[in-house]
Order: structure tokens, then sequence, then C-alpha cells
């Protein structure tokens, strides 16, 4: 974090503030085949919502699956 925000020292105040802002809302660390990426609660939320979803969806098809038997 120390790198990013020296290498931002040399723009014009407000497109600091702007970046430090931005860097300032709450991101979420996701591991995608061993590294780590931190991601903003919306796309967090996002991935939860569709990750729910399928799993509905299994549920569902195993429901009919057994019922089929």
């Amino acid at each position: 974090m120390a790198d990013e925000i020296k290498s931002i020292s040399k723009l014009p105040l407000e497109e600091q503030e702007s970046i430090l802002e931005s860097m300032s809302k709450s991101y979420h660390p996701i591991e995608i085949d061993g590294t780590t990426f931190m991601i903003p609660e919306q796309v967090n939320d996002l991935i939860d919502n569709l990750l729910s979803q399928i799993q509905e969806k299994n549920l569902a098809l195993d429901i009919v699956g057994t019922s089929e038997d």
C-alpha cells in the first residue's frame, strides 16, 4: 500500500483525493488460483448472490432428479 501512495504523490491534489477515497472503500479479498485480489464490496455481493442462485438451481435439480428414480 505504501508503494501505491508514493506513486500518487506527484499527481494533482484533486486526483490524489479521488484515488485515496476510492482506496478507502470497503474491499474484500478473493482468492483465485492461489492469488488474492481485493475486490469492491458490491462485486463481492454479486459473486455471493450468483453462488446462491447456482446452489438453489442445483438443489432443485437434485430434488427433480431424485423424484424421477
